[in-house]
């Protein structure tokens, strides 16, 4: 037996005086960790000023990017001893548990962590434990803490493999040393207890022993009543195994910079599989379309991805991935200055097209952290007549188109409805089986969930404000629900409809809402939902479901 949704729902409608944003159909998450979306700050360029006070003065503007979590590049004193270039390093510190004159006062510091979680938003440093400046009071009065050559000489570090590398202003630590180990552990304590910091990115993690880490991130969550962030700057899973939440996808971004170049497209959705049928339970990959290093040592995004166009293109195939999205500092007006690290390059944020720029991050960085498609949907690959040029694939019931080339294309996708669905980003309704993607061309398509009749819709919400002042709104028109079909023996049908929209009030408004909701579907009887009040972090919104059944329903 088999039943029509789509001609059996008559009409949904929400009388509201309230405005209404698209939310998820997903129970809230209690761990903002698997909802981050993180913004990364170089403070050096980051304000006019290019201290923490201009990265206070600016929380508007990253939180207005759709971010909940900033990660601050190193902000401790940089070495002066073998110092490259005018300014060093930000990765070569002198003491971890002091700040940067440069960047202000302690009291500066905690001002910005303040302003933060005012906000609802979390902090997390970077972190480097696998080298210090030369400068370092370890060097003279705990050498030991040192690898050291076959002269005897402390060392510069030796990447993972054993090879020297060229970071000749650092020195490398020697976790074989447990005194090291319990001064490293006690550094990275102290941020948590004694300003309320909320995790760590971590340098070059997979440069430091395994068995230290096994013995720290349990410390580390030990140190605080509350869930922190760890991230490590590596792409080996193991890292997982460890503790770590997050990991870098350096191969995904290594795969989309090949398929820009001309490399089939599909290749980026063949080697997400693999990774994802291999992550740890609990496991995220870090999704990115640039970060510091790629901006300074390779180019911006504007730059590699072709353009304007192209760098968003980019930046969506890669973030609406599983894992967690990042954006640097600048990326989001499509600055094309390479910010590099050991000099200061404020950022030149009034671009041509940055307002833009703006408003299309900020759209990408929102579905990321707060539709359930993107937090926590099943991936899988989607169907295309150009596998070799359309990047696709499905995160839940949302597909994912994002032309790599040049050229505007026409497509065809198998096993998506495309007629009809609408595109997330923006809210523009498919016409016609196939999509047509111009050059470097994105769409974020949501498969159509029912018919509306929205003059029946619209009717109904007027007569319900006629009633109380209030205006009316429609549901399907802003908020996000979805449909469950039951059939029953041989002649009954369940219809479950769930639906969330933002009501910035309290629980009694919502439970005001509950007389002005009417939902019908075709053919079976009128019934009235149970609304509730939820919460995401600072989000407020009423949410419910009904469910109607009847008898009687033909074959």
């Amino acid at each position: 037996m088999r039943y029509r949704l789509a001609p059996a729902i008559a009409w949904l409608s929400l009388a509201s005086a309230f405005p209404a944003v698209a939310q998820p159909a997903l129970a809230p998450d209690t761990s903002w960790v698997s909802r981050s979306a993180i913004y990364e700050v170089f403070v050096r360029d980051f304000s006019p000023t290019g201290d923490l006070r201009g990265v206070t003065r600016g929380l508007d503007k990253i939180q207005a990017t759709g971010a909940n979590v900033v990660w601050l590049m190193p902000i401790y004193p940089v070495g002066v001893l073998n110092r490259k270039a005018p300014l060093g390093s930000p990765y070569s510190v002198r003491d971890y548990l002091a700040i940067n004159p440069a960047f202000g006062t302690v009291a500066d510091f905690r001002a910005l962590v303040r302003a933060m979680h005012a906000r609802g938003m979390k902090l997390i440093l970077d972190w480097v434990p696998n080298h210090t400046a030369w400068d370092h009071a370890w060097i003279t009065e705990h050498p030991d803490f040192y690898v050291h050559n076959e002269r005897g000489e402390i060392s510069v570090p030796r990447d993972d493999k054993g090879k020297l590398t060229d970071w000749t202003d650092v020195a490398q630590l020697d976790y074989g040393n447990p005194a090291l180990r319990r001064e490293m552990i006690a550094a990275m304590r102290h941020w948590l207890t004694e300003y309320g910091i909320d995790g760590y990115r971590v340098d070059v993690a997979g440069f430091v022993p395994d068995d230290f880490w096994r013995e720290a991130v349990p410390a580390l969550r030990a140190a605080v009543p509350r869930p922190i962030l760890l991230l490590a700057e590596w792409g080996d899973l193991k890292m997982h195994r460890f503790g770590f939440d997050l990991t870098y996808a350096w191969d995904s971004y290594s795969r989309l910079k090949t398929v820009w170049k001309g490399a089939p497209a599909d290749t980026v959705v063949r080697g997400e599989l693999a990774d994802l049928a291999v992550m740890p339970h609990g496991g995220m990959r870090l999704r990115f379309a640039t970060n510091h290093d790629e901006t300074a040592w390779d180019k911006p995004p504007v730059t590699l991805f072709g353009g304007r166009e192209g760098a968003r293109a980019a930046f969506v195939a890669m973030v609406l991935l599983p894992g967690r999205p990042l954006l640097y500092n600048g990326q989001e007006v499509e600055s094309p200055q390479t910010l590099r690290l050991f000099w200061r390059d404020p950022i030149a944020w009034n671009q041509p097209f940055g307002p833009q720029a703006r408003a299309f991050y900020q759209k990408v960085m929102h579905l990321a952290r707060t539709d359930s498609a993107f937090v926590s949907g099943t991936f899988r690959r989607a169907e295309t007549s150009a596998p070799a040029d359309v990047i696709a694939y499905f995160r839940g019931d949302a597909l994912v188109l994002v032309n790599a080339r040049p050229r505007a294309m026409a497509v065809a996708v198998t096993g998506f409805e495309v007629d009809g669905s609408r595109d997330l980003l923006s809210t523009r309704i498919q016409r016609g089986g196939r999509v047509t993607l111009p050059a470097h061309g994105v769409l974020v398509l949501a498969r159509r969930r029912a018919a509306v009749d929205r003059g029946a819709a619209r009717s109904t919400a007027d007569a319900d404000s006629a009633d109380d002042g209030s205006s009316g709104l429609d549901l399907h028109d802003d908020s996000r629900f979805d449909h469950q079909i039951h059939p029953v023996g041989s002649d009954r049908l369940t219809v479950k409809l769930n639906f969330e929209r933002h009501l910035p009030g309290d629980l009694e408004a919502c439970v005001l809402q509950q007389n002005r909701q009417r939902i019908r579907v075709d053919g079976l009887q009128e019934a009235r939902p149970q609304l509730r009040m939820n919460r995401i972090e600072s989000t407020q919104y009423c949410a419910g479901s009904v469910t109607i059944e009847q008898t009687g329903i033909a074959a």
